[in-house]
């Protein structure tokens, strides 16, 4: 297992993640309604059909962003040895690039936002005041659940990696 590969490849997976997330929260922060804090989504107006749609696609680009990058970046290592690697070589650099970006996600975007996120004067309109926007332990909830769910699509990734030439 090569750890500085891991670190640059998870590296280099952040940046699509974080261009996506920023440009679509600062674009339409409505669509995250659904990822944030009970109390906010409490706060706020229900979803219009549009954003219910404007959700779907921006979670698509986020999904193929989150795990499709970390996997393209795992077949490339794979493509670019001459037996392949093994499914625990697969398995550990996926694994190891997915979490870089997870904890990218929990500590660069998420809990940095919540650093800085003024509750007087939030994005989503009819949430000011709300104790979610400064809530850590609900984003390190999620990091969590991530982090376990996620091998839900690694492990069958890494797999499939490992067997194809």
């Amino acid at each position: 297992m090569d750890k500085t590969r891991i670190l640059l490849d998870g590296l280099v997976a952040c940046i699509p993640f974080s261009f996506v997330v920023w440009a679509s929260f600062l674009w339409k922060p409505r669509v995250w309604l659904h990822s944030l804090p009970q109390d906010i989504q409490e706060l706020a107006a229900p979803k219009t059909p549009t954003e219910r749609r404007g959700t779907v696609w921006i979670g698509t680009l986020v999904l193929a962003c989150f795990f499709g990058v970390p996997i393209a970046l795992t077949w490339k290592l794979h493509a670019e040895q001459s037996s392949g690697l093994s499914f625990a070589h697969a398995l550990l650099h996926l694994y190891g690039v997915w979490m870089i970006v997870n904890l990218w996600d929990l500590v660069g975007i998420d809990w940095a936002y919540a650093f800085w996120m003024d509750p007087a004067r939030p994005p989503i309109p009819g949430t000011a005041g709300a104790c979610g926007y400064k809530d850590y332990a609900f984003h390190f909830r999620a990091f969590m659940k991530a982090s376990a769910f996620s091998l839900i699509i690694i492990v069958p990734a890494a797999l499939a990696i490992s067997l194809l030439s």
